[in-house]
């Protein structure tokens, strides 16, 4: 299990590597996360491509994560979804929930759209 994070602008993108399970691993993700929030950032993709499986506590995590960004006017994007991932965010409709998008480019693009003024 790793994250790696990586800075594009004012994006944090974090890939997950792994199965997180509730575990050391789950709590490093949460780490993460809390870190990124901590140092201001409002504009975090979560980079699925690698992530096997997550259960209800590394959800938990995500959904903490979520609420944090929130509140202080930021969002989490995920991409890459794996088919499993994907399945289990649509069981449940956490889909309807996050911003996602298929490649890491095409989420990053995102965050550019939401800051071009409106003409």
């Amino acid at each position: 299990m790793s994250i790696r994070r990586k800075q594009v602008r004012s994006i944090t993108v974090l890939s997950l590597k792994g199965s997180f399970f509730g575990d050391r691993e789950t709590d490093e993700f949460q780490k993460a996360i809390t870190d990124e929030a901590g140092l201001g950032n409002t504009r975090l993709i979560l980079n699925m491509a690698e992530c096997q499986a997550l259960n209800s506590i590394a959800i938990g995590v995500l959904m903490r994560g979520y609420s944090n960004y929130r509140g202080r006017g930021g969002e989490i994007k995920l991409c890459e979804l794996s088919k499993r991932i994907k399945d289990l965010f649509t069981m449940t409709r956490l889909i309807k929930v996050f911003d996602h998008h298929e490649t890491e480019d095409q989420a990053i693009a995102a965050f550019a759209v939401e800051e071009a003024p409106s003409v």
